[in-house]
């Protein structure tokens, strides 16, 4: 039986790999996913209920960060950062000055991968096609890595 070591860190299986459409399952956006008209005449429960029914955001996985069990998605969990110019004095070696949008960490139980076949979030499992273990779909059992 393996000694754990305090600090010692897990290794994790990642379902999740760059450049996979993922489904964000969390966030404020709930308002977004209704139109305006549809807010005003919505009482409490009904607006609940049509919220969870309406598809939420979906973006492109930039980067996966194992260790911290996170992933970076484009266009979701945007950031501000500022920074000052730097460089010569000449403009055209000088860095941009001002505020940058950037796209932050989110945790990895927060995304499902969405299937390039049936387009809807599934979880997948691991399966073996022409020798090579690759991620398959648990709604229509298609692979959702390519096969090269």
């Amino acid at each position: 039986m393996p000694i754990k070591r305090p600090g010692a860190k897990r290794r994790v299986k990642m379902h999740i790999k760059v450049g996979d459409t993922v489904y964000i399952m969390s966030g404020r956006d709930r308002e977004s996913r209704l139109t305006p008209e549809e807010l005003e005449r919505l009482n409490p429960e009904e607006y609940k209920r049509e919220v969870d029914r309406r598809p939420g955001r979906r973006g492109r996985v930039l980067r996966v960060l194992p260790d911290k069990q996170r992933v970076v998605v484009e266009g979701v969990n945007m950031l501000i950062k500022h920074s000052r110019p730097r460089g010569r004095a000449s403009r055209a070696t000088q860095l941009q000055a001002g505020r940058t949008e950037q796209p932050g960490a989110m945790s990895i139980a927060n995304v499902m991968v969405v299937c390039p076949r049936c387009d809807r979030p599934t979880r997948v499992r691991r399966g073996a096609v022409e020798s090579r273990v690759v991620r398959i779909c648990r709604r229509c059992g298609e692979t959702v890595d390519a096969i090269k």
